[in-house]
């Protein structure tokens, strides 16, 4: 009985969102609220997370670990695109995907990193310990980076190549930026702002 009631109580992104630190963040300038309030209601009504210490920090952990994964699995991706492109490479364009070879070689050795420190972050953050957090911190930071850059390669690949209109283009990227990579914004707020939670 313990553990289903265990397994209905809010997940990772509930008690993240759900935060009043994390809700009020920008309270203090307008424009910034307006457009957080829309995020957080992306992600769903709050609710009243009453969990215990060591469970919520086991969720949040696990939240945090199931990132480091997907980006870990992303610097995967990376890796075997490199040797793939230099595959297809046509000689008339050797410089161009000898460029696009190296650039995802670097990708997927930053991802492997950043989400090491991803991984090292989150079991920090189970064991309720302070250094988890600015390990955290940095990760989804370092995380936002990489996202930032790619959509704006991606649009300019999609613009050189003409395969997408100019508008579409941009109001693809824009909401991108503003919502998909915004929306990270909401674990760097909650780690930034909680408490550490053994001061609890």
């Amino acid at each position: 009985m313990t553990d289903m009631a265990d397994q209905k109580s809010p997940g990772f992104s509930q008690i993240i969102c759900s935060s009043p630190a994390v809700r009020s963040a920008f309270s203090s300038h307008r424009p910034t609220a307006v457009w957080w309030d829309l995020v957080l209601r992306l992600h769903g009504k709050p609710v009243d997370p009453a969990l215990s210490l060591e469970v919520r920090c086991r969720r949040i952990a696990d939240g945090f670990k199931f990132y480091a994964g997907l980006y870990r699995l992303l610097a995967v991706v990376f890796l075997v695109l490199a040797p793939a492109l230099l595959a297809l490479l046509p000689v008339d364009h050797h410089e161009s995907y000898s460029y696009w070879a190296a650039a995802s070689l670097m990708a997927a050795i930053y991802l492997w990193c950043v989400s090491g420190l991803g991984y090292a972050g989150a079991k920090a953050y189970r064991g309720s310990r302070t250094d988890g957090t600015a390990s955290l911190i940095a990760f989804m930071v370092m995380i936002v980076a990489f996202l930032s850059m790619f959509v704006a390669a991606a649009s300019l690949v999609l613009h050189s190549s003409a395969s997408l209109p100019t508008a579409p283009n941009l109001v693809g990227a824009g909401l991108l930026f503003v919502f998909g990579i915004g929306s990270y914004m909401i674990e760097i707020i909650y780690l930034a702002v909680e408490r550490a939670p053994q001061e609890e």
